[in-house]
């Protein structure tokens, strides 16, 4: 309960700053009023209220795939109202309002990178040929929209189970509450390492924590318990090489290479230097992946914007 109050007090401002912008704007939104008669049909005021309102939709949604490398949440509602748009301009037959939307479906695709079975690729490609003709869309090509952002659903959803344990880290770790400030950051894995001193010739025990965009090392506080952060170092530029088997001390041990800082840790032995070493070059190469697909997704919002 005192969580939830916690969480409802810090709502507030928000709230209270959502109402002064959308009391200083005053957008005229169309209306059917004065429009209306008795032959009109349920599809007339639906069609003639989502005709004179979808672009509001469109721009939202626009939006909020243009900044979904910071907002996976934001994103992931969004696909909802994606596809109810998509299928509502479907059933009513609105070609232009159709082909908006299903670009839009498309940008979200490609940002997710999701794989489509080549039959489905086959059955958009004749979707998008009948939808020149104007005429409303088969049940059939519906399906296949709540298909694909069913598909897109799943492979935003984040595992509650990882969630958990991101909270539980950051809770041993010192002002770790800004390592959740990241929504698509998941721990890997933690451990003691021994990092090798070049200069003055010393050793000191870290505790590392590998998480799926960062390396954390920090050492424990003898008085309040918990594990102060000594260095955090960027996955997607960090390099790992072998330390050798020339000597038996080398033989546990691996160079970390980074722009901040280089040195050489030891584990305790073959086996956790190896798991180390793989388990940190499988996050670098998915990091490398992700930020470059941030970095196409942001070319592409600058580029539709400057147009």
């Amino acid at each position: 309960l005192a969580l939830s109050i916690q969480s409802w007090v810090k709502s507030v401002k928000p709230a209270q700053e959502l109402l002064k912008t959308v009391d200083v704007r005053h957008d005229d939104f169309a209306t059917v009023d004065g429009q209306l008669d008795d032959e009109m049909t349920l599809q007339d005021y639906t069609s003639q209220m989502f005709s004179a309102n979808w672009h509001h939709i469109h721009g939202a949604i626009n939006a909020t795939i243009d900044n979904a490398h910071l907002d996976l949440a934001g994103l992931d509602c969004c696909i909802d109202v994606l596809e109810y748009s998509l299928c509502t301009a479907s059933y009513l037959g609105m070609t232009v309002e159709r082909s908006a939307f299903s670009k839009l479906l498309s940008r979200v695709n490609r940002f997710n990178d999701l794989t489509v079975k080549k039959e489905r690729v086959k059955g958009d490609k004749s979707s998008s040929k009948r939808s020149t003709s104007g005429g409303p869309l088969n049940f059939e090509d519906v399906d296949q929209v709540r298909s694909l952002t069913k598909k897109l659903h799943g492979t935003l959803a984040i595992d509650g189970t990882k969630i958990e344990t991101m909270k539980q880290v950051a809770k041993r770790i010192r002002n770790g509450d800004i390592l959740l400030n990241d929504p698509s950051r998941t721990f890997v894995r933690e451990g003691d390492l021994t990092k090798r001193h070049q200069l003055a010739g010393r050793s000191s025990t870290y505790r590392f924590f590998l998480f799926s965009d960062v390396l954390v090392y920090a050492h424990k506080s003898p008085t309040q318990g918990d594990y102060k952060v000594h260095e955090e170092l960027p996955l997607h530029l960090m390099k790992i090489e072998d330390g050798g088997i020339s000597l038996s001390t080398k033989q546990n041990s691996f160079h970390i290479h980074h722009p901040n800082k280089s040195f050489l840790v030891v584990a305790l032995s073959r086996i956790e230097k190896q798991q180390w070493i793989d388990d940190i070059n499988n996050s670098i190469g998915q990091e490398v992946k992700r930020k470059a697909k941030i970095e196409k997704s942001r070319i592409e919002a600058a580029r539709r914007a400057a147009i």
